[in-house]
């Protein structure tokens, strides 16, 4: 009895010292880890407020990126992974004869061929720009705002808090793979940015790569700077900003549809994935872009259906392809997050019919984008000429109002109205006096406007209405315009 009780205490005692043992190895790997995604953290440096943490006492440290700890056997194998993306990309690319790729390299190179300008913003120029400071996270990216030379930019990098990241190392991936994984779309997103020229596609001012032999941390995209796009704002524009919003849509989505490696589609089509850099829409994130319509063998497999507004639409299967399916989902999704609440309201009562027509085309896709392109080239077209006006005869010309040149209301006799450019007082843009003489007649507080050598994106005129018109002062770059038969001291 006694040696069965010594045995089973033996066994027992060897039994907690395996788990004992077990438990301390779990621990270490947990450790490890803890230190290596600390690490990978850090050189994100973005804080739970939202700024950017640098050592000012060091000279190198204040760049976007702190000094990893990471050693270069993780290096090498984020370019070797890297290289490999880069191949994989350059054969969905290589149907062009003439890539325009900067981003594509030789076989054998180790770095991002990098643009001849000048002003090229490198690995070793990142140090060089100043005030820094974090703006949002996405689900891969981290963005900051920046100033390189007097400009202001972006920088794009990964974040390592972000979801992209963070869903990975929980299913047990390394973070060295997880963070291979989420460069691999900012690389993407360089080449493809670089490879689609366009007034409406975001510019990139530099990039960095890292590579075995030199010291630099991490992956970042350098490109002009942009302001958010929400739906509070586009609301609260002008009708005339609203139709420039509306007219870079439809050329982005038209550029989309014939580019030079074949129909774009843009698989997370939001107005987060546009900016507006000085009042143009611009396409800043296609990392989850792609080319060509899919693959099919009968018209049953091209059938698109939205879910969000239960519309389905099918198209036709040529050659093994579903034509225009890329199209027709960056018009829908242009309609839903754009055009079909920018364009009608507050629009001129003469272009109302083809501009329905236009939104029609979006929602409904009766119209492919070369055709959607002709039709909002003609809205602005008959915007900025003066056409929508309907002028049929020499009365329609003629004015009324006094002029007086070289005279302002600085300041003086502000009010608000409902359709103003402004938040401060009421600045309308016209197409010439006789316009803004209309718009005054139908304002009861309106007694004058002040026209301005200031013109809008369309060319058209900004005036200031004013409900006084006592005692102005004397401005060369102005015109004081009053109605008749007003007492006042001119």
């Amino acid at each position: 009895m006694a040696c069965r009780l010594r045995s089973r205490r033996h066994l027992g005692n060897v039994k907690q010292i395996c788990l004992f043992s077990i438990g301390l190895i779990l621990l270490a790997n947990v450790v490890i880890l803890h230190r290596k995604f600390n690490g990978l953290e850090e050189e994100n440096m973005v804080d739970p407020g939202g700024t950017i943490k640098y050592n000012q006492h060091d000279p190198h440290s204040d760049s976007v990126f702190k000094d990893m700890s990471l050693d270069s056997a993780w290096r090498l194998n984020f370019l070797e992974n890297y290289n490999g993306f880069e191949r994989r990309l350059r054969k969905l690319m290589e149907k062009s004869s003439e890539s325009g790729l900067y981003g594509m390299r030789m076989e054998g190179t180790s770095q991002l061929d990098k643009p001849s300008s000048k002003d090229f913003i490198g690995c070793d120029e990142i140090v060089n720009i100043t005030e820094r400071k974090y703006l949002a996270s996405g689900w891969t990216k981290a963005v900051y705002s920046g100033r390189y030379k007097g400009k202001s930019i972006a920088i794009k990098t990964v974040d390592i808090k972000g979801q992209d990241v963070s869903t990975c190392v929980s299913r047990g991936f390394t973070p060295s793979y997880c963070y291979n994984k989420a460069a691999q779309k900012i690389v993407k997103e360089i080449l493809v940015l670089q490879a689609l020229a366009h007034d409406n596609v975001i510019k990139v001012l530099g990039f960095c790569v890292p590579s075995v032999n030199n010291n630099v941390q991490g992956v970042a995209m350098i490109t002009e700077l942009g302001e958010t796009v929400n739906l509070i704002k586009l609301l609260q524009m002008s009708w005339e900003d609203r139709l420039r919003v509306s007219y870079d849509l439809t050329k982005i989505i038209h550029f989309m549809s014939r580019t030079q490696y074949g129909s774009m589609a843009m698989n997370d089509f939001r107005r987060q994935q546009f900016v507006l850099v000085d009042g143009v829409l611009k396409v800043s994130d296609v990392d989850d872009a792609g080319f060509a319509d899919p693959s099919c063998t009968d018209s049953e497999t091209c059938t698109i259906h939205f879910s969000s507004s239960n519309f389905t639409k099918r198209l036709p299967c040529i050659h093994g392809k579903c034509v225009g399916y890329n199209e027709k989902r960056n018009l829908f999704n242009g309609a839903r997050h754009f055009t079909t609440y920018l364009l009608p309201h507050g629009a001129p009562p003469t272009l109302r019919q083809l501009i329905n027509k236009t939104i029609d085309g979006f929602a409904n896709l009766t119209a492919n984008a070369g055709q959607l392109m002709a039709m909002m080239n003609k809205i602005v077209h008959s915007y900025k000429s003066g056409v929508y006006l309907n002028r049929t005869s020499a009365e329609d010309y003629q004015t009324r109002y006094d002029v007086y040149t070289r005279m302002d209301l600085p300041g003086k006799y502000d009010y608000r109205c409902r359709v103003s450019l402004s938040g401060s007082g009421c600045t309308v843009s016209v197409f010439d006096q006789k316009e803004a003489e209309k718009i005054c007649d139908d304002d009861p507080e309106c007694q004058g406007f002040v026209m301005s050598r200031e013109h809008t994106w369309t060319g058209r005129i900004l005036v200031h209405l004013k409900s006084g018109v006592d005692s102005p002062t004397t401005n060369n770059k102005t015109t004081l315009y009053v109605k008749p038969n007003q007492n006042r001291s001119v």
